[in-house]
């Protein structure tokens, strides 16, 4: 019903994205290579000017590579602005640092700025280091200039850049997260066909089966707090963690039921959870249905499953593992692991994620910052 957003923002194939990343260098290399001083300095100390050349090369990419990939998506994304601000402040110091060391090397290698106009800009900058020092950075306003013009100029050009590319991509993020959203509620809308009907139905069943076959009817139960749970629990976009944790164990122990005689199963979830931790339904269990499909589910072999999840503070770490059958398709994780790994990356930028496959065992570890939960959503 609903055509999600197609963008080259969204979906840049790897030509594009090698080309995006590539693109910077081949810009700074352009501007650089015009650069009259630079020009200078290569057309009277040839080679040894053509390195000074490189140096200025290598420290606006550092700049543009570190600030643009880790340095924004780390603090100015997470509203982070003093750790923001110190990591500039130390880059920016050790910069000219790396710009003072090339020009005592360039003056000690060719006796710059010799055989270079007195009438300079550069000539002058160079006087200035030499009556400043290695700190002259912080006790110098010139130098202080000139350490922006001469390394951060460039770099900061391309950054606005690349900034408001980000957030163009955002954006678009966004409104297709709300247009998925939009779906799920349509779907879920038709998936409500008189769950009243439904719920009385299965406490009919529990109210038949409690005296005479107690098992069954504790099935019936969970059965029902799980359907309940789907249905009237996670209509927002975050739910609190102890009811999905619940939700797991009720889900563990209808499937440990079922396969009672050849399934080994460990399930350690913590006991005591703070109420106002929340985190998006659906996440975890994925994971953990996807254990059994594969690990029980293949396999009339007796075969085991582990399932952990502990806290550190907001940091939420899970492990599932399972043994792992011999069919070839056992490891595939299909659409529900693919549909959750697009939720988490719009949802939690920082997770992590990884995926190990051996011959006899299939390993999930993620690891969730609940702190850092994308409120907007």
């Amino acid at each position: 019903m609903y055509s999600l957003i197609n963008s080259p923002f969204l979906n840049p194939g790897p030509i594009r994205q090698i080309a995006r990343r590539l693109l910077p260098v081949l810009i700074l290399y352009f501007l650089l290579s015009s650069d009259g001083p630079l020009l200078g300095l290569i057309e009277r100390y040839g080679r040894v000017g053509r390195y000074m050349l490189y140096l200025q090369l290598v420290l606006p990419s550092s700049i543009f590579y570190g600030f643009g990939y880790w340095l924004f998506h780390r603090f100015l994304y997470q509203f982070r602005p003093f750790p923001l601000l110190a990591v500039i402040l130390l880059t920016y110091a050790l910069v000219y640092i790396t710009n003072y060391a090339s020009f005592i090397w360039l003056h000690q290698t060719v006796g710059f700025p010799a055989r270079y106009s007195n009438q300079s800009d550069m000539a002058d900058q160079w006087r200035l280091m030499v009556a400043h020092g290695p700190i002259g950075l912080f006790k110098s306003p010139p130098l202080f200039i000139w350490n922006f013009t001469m390394s951060f100029a460039y770099p900061s050009l391309l950054l606005a850049f690349k900034g408001l590319y980000d957030n163009r991509s955002a954006q678009l993020q966004n409104a297709q997260l709300q247009q998925q959203n939009t779906q799920l509620e349509f779907n879920y809308l038709k998936s409500q066909v008189n769950p009243h009907f439904l719920f009385n139905t299965l406490n009919s069943i529990y109210a038949l089966t409690e005296e005479d076959n107690p098992q069954a009817a504790l099935l019936v139960h969970q059965l029902s707090g799980l359907m309940r749970y789907t249905l009237y629990e996670t209509g927002g976009a975050f739910v609190a963690l102890h009811k999905e944790f619940q939700f797991i164990r009720d889900y563990v122990s209808l499937e440990q039921t079922r396969a009672t005689k050849r399934l080994a199963l460990s399930l350690e979830l913590p006991d005591r959870v703070d109420e106002n931790l929340q985190i998006a339904p659906f996440i975890l269990i994925t994971f953990v249905e996807n254990a059994f499909k594969h690990g029980l589910a293949r396999s009339s072999q007796r075969t085991w499953i582990r399932t952990r999840v502990h806290l550190q503070a907001t940091t939420l770490h899970l492990e599932v593992s399972n043994s792992q059958p011999t069919t070839a398709d056992a490891t595939s994780g299909g659409l529900s692991l693919s549909n959750v790994g697009k939720r988490l990356a719009l949802l939690y930028p920082d997770h992590r994620l990884s995926i190990t496959r051996k011959p006899a065992e299939y390993t999930v570890q993620l690891v969730l910052s609940l702190g850092t939960i994308a409120k907007s959503y």
